[in-house]
């Protein structure tokens, strides 16, 4: 072990995403987590760069359980747009959006698995956790135990896939960053092997476009993760701004 090369790992988004692993993005409601997410699954599934991050292209299944149809297609639409609006047929083959099929499902596991078996993806998104996984007790850290163990198995079903998680965070202490924490059962922090946190920035008020400045910020991490603050300052595709 000692005297091997040292690993080169494969990335989906270089210096934040590995390949093969469990990650959460946890931010509070409104932060903008699902905007962010559609942007990353059409960059990754078409080779674009991510908030100026070269990607690796692979395929991407995006499970939303979390948000309204006019929502669900709004995304889409700013996502694809924000990206020069690449060829449509290209992304029916990298990009599968399925929209309430976990949350309605009669077993999650059952439902995700046989998407990943006949998409075999690279990158899964589950937006966001609760509805997506059944959850019962958000506080059970046996239920959470028993979600993992399934979303490990899971994950063996893809491309090396990375599975990424959104969930809410709860602040034990407003002012210091070091203190964010997810909300809910903490056996998810031990599970998985990368936390980030998707926080307002200070002075991010909502603009006038509805844009604001947010950031991305390292929580639990291991041997490769995201290891600096990624400030992020959004702007609209001209012609896309609403109103």
């Amino acid at each position: 072990i000692l005297t091997r090369a040292p690993i080169v790992p494969a990335w989906i988004v270089q210096d934040m995403l590995p390949r093969g692993t469990l990650v959460i993005l946890a931010g509070a409601a409104g932060a903008g987590k699902s905007t962010l997410c559609y942007c990353l699954a059409y960059a990754v599934a078409t080779g674009a760069p991510f908030l100026g991050l070269p990607t690796v292209p692979t395929r991407v299944l995006y499970f939303d359980e979390e948000n309204g149809e006019p929502d669900w297609l709004q995304y889409n639409q700013w996502a694809w747009a924000g990206l020069g609006c690449p060829p449509v047929d290209y992304l029916d083959t990298t990009l599968r959006l399925e929209h309430f099929t976990l949350a309605t499902a009669d077993s999650w596991a059952h439902t995700m698995a046989q998407a990943v078996h006949a998409h075999h993806p690279g990158l899964i998104v589950v937006d966001t956790a609760t509805p997506a996984f059944h959850i019962r007790d958000e506080n059970d850290n046996a239920e959470a135990t028993r979600c993992m163990g399934s979303l490990r198995q899971i994950r063996e079903l893809g491309d090396n896939a990375t599975i990424l998680v959104l969930k809410h965070e709860k602040h034990l202490d407003e002012s210091a960053a070091a203190q964010r924490t997810i909300r809910g059962a903490k056996a998810w922090l031990g599970g998985f092997d990368q936390v980030i946190y998707h926080v307002v920035s200070m002075g991010g008020k909502r603009r006038r476009d509805g844009t604001r400045l947010t950031q991305l910020e390292p929580g639990k991490l291991r041997a490769f993760a995201m290891r600096q603050i990624i400030h992020i300052d959004p702007s609209w595709t001209p012609g896309e701004t609403p109103g």
